[in-house]
């Protein structure tokens, strides 16, 4: 009888896969996910690309080989950005696309998203559990092995997301984007040649070293370069791209970054205009997403964090628009699908159409002072929000559970909630104003350091 193979599963994350490179991941690791992957989906063919990770390449070839080796066959992408895997799998339905990438992550890390024919996501309650339990078997070689083509999607892929807006409407901005040297930047190269804006470019160029920061822009730390080029150039607008592309955020012309409910609320103010239907928003954002989207009288639904949860819930409702407070914006002829590219144009679109600089169109939808995301690290996290909820509960005009617990009281509410990705407790306040909000931030910063929370 075979011995189970020794298989690290850690890596299986909630979303996604993503460990250490080689310490938590490696080549075998990759080889055996093939194998699993191509017993799993039992068809071809599966797509698969990567992003500019040093270790990508190798990690993408011994991933292939696992599926060949299963006898099902593979379309090679090439290098690509994850809102270009979305819409490989939307647009050419595959059987399967898994892109090897580690999203936002120094570059010590790696991953793999993957998603079914339609975009659907495979993730901890779908697909890898039964991945799981194949990546560890001494799974046999098939007699016939599968075959490997290859695919450029680029062009494609750009001719879609400039299908969102109407170049002719499109005014002479000037905008400066910062892509972390991700893979964000061949998309907006392109948009040089495509937009009438003068682009001035940041770390445009693919290096998986990322020599210049961290391609992450929910730190603001990474976001410093940026700001400068702004002011220095006079420019109307900041792009803030995240490595792999399906994150965004935007900085206004005085080097004022948006949060990403009011750029949430923004997008849904555009599109709730024009069509009737579901607008989606995760659970943390701001209230005035759900204010805006009754303002047109369409239909709010308030989801769980993440965009497995979020493109269930679009497909289910044949949602127009989404939007989480972390930068993810979600576009129904998108294939439901999150893309960075595609929320920058529309957001060029509202700046050409408004007439107004984006630090006056933001003060419409800043109604609410809120904290932004304060990460705690605690010993025992599941410990420490039942803390939470036991203090706070009977205090609450109501509390819910829908991703953590969302307490809410008369002119102010607060969620506290587990990160899926890092080992951190969430806490997030909106109030009514500055004063309340600094009140009752005092209030819970202090229960939760009493329980031995650190600030992170």
């Amino acid at each position: 009888m075979m011995k189970n193979i020794s298989i690290n599963l850690t890596s299986f994350h909630d979303y996604d896969i993503r460990g250490i490179y080689p310490t938590e991941i490696n080549e075998e690791f990759y080889y055996h996910l093939g194998k699993a992957l191509a017993l799993y989906i039992k068809k071809s063919p599966i797509a698969v690309g990567h992003d500019n990770r040093l270790s990508s390449p190798s990690l993408t070839k011994s991933l292939i080989k696992g599926i060949t080796d299963s006898g099902v066959d593979v379309v090679f992408l090439g290098m690509i950005s994850t809102e270009m895997h979305y819409f490989a799998s939307g647009r050419y339905n595959f059987e399967a696309n898994v892109i090897v990438s580690a999203s936002h992550n120094p570059p010590e890390y790696n991953g793999a998203k993957i998603v079914k024919k339609g975009v659907i996501p495979i993730y901890s309650q779908y697909g890898f559990p039964e991945i799981k339990k194949l990546i560890v078997k001494p799974l046999p070689k098939a007699k016939k092995s599968g075959k490997i083509s290859q695919k450029n999607i680029f062009s494609s892929w750009i001719n879609h997301a400039l299908s969102f807006i109407d170049l002719k409407k499109i005014k002479k901005l000037k905008i400066v984007v910062d892509a972390g040297n991700g893979m964000a930047g061949p998309s907006w190269m392109e948009m040089k040649k495509r937009l009438p804006v003068k682009i001035i470019p940041l770390y445009l160029e693919p290096d998986g070293n990322f020599p210049h920061h961290i391609a992450d822009p929910l730190k603001n730390e990474n976001l410093k370069d940026l700001i400068s080029a702004v002011k220095t150039h006079h420019a109307d607008l900041g792009i803030a791209l995240d490595g792999d592309a399906d994150r965004i955020f935007f900085i206004d012309e005085t080097g004022t970054k948006l949060n990403g409910s009011v750029t949430t609320a923004i997008l849904t103010d555009y599109f709730a205009k024009k069509y009737p239907g579901y607008y989606l928003y995760s659970a943390i954002c701001s209230r005035v997403v759900p204010e805006t989207i009754k303002k047109y009288h369409r239909t709010p639904l308030r989801t769980r964090v993440g965009h497995t949860f979020i493109k269930e819930a679009m497909k289910k409702t044949n949602g127009i628009f989404a939007g989480e407070h972390s930068g993810h914006y979600y576009f129904k002829k998108n294939y439901r699908a999150d893309s960075s590219l595609i929320a920058g144009l529309t957001m060029l679109q509202i700046l050409s159409l408004e007439n107004v600089p984006l630090s006056v169109l933001r003060k419409r939808f800043e109604i609410y002072p809120s904290s932004g995301e304060i990460n705690f690290k605690v010993k025992d996290r599941n410990q420490a929000v039942k803390a939470i909820l036991k203090t706070f509960k009977n205090q609450a005009n109501s509390v819910d559970d829908l991703d953590g617990y969302s307490f809410w009281f008369a002119n102010w509410w607060f969620n506290a909630r587990l990160s899926k990705t890092e080992p951190l407790l969430r806490i997030n306040i909106e109030a009514d104003n500055i004063k309340i909000l600094e009140e009752q931030k005092k209030i819970i910063l202090n229960f939760l350091y009493k329980i031995g929370a650190k600030k992170v």
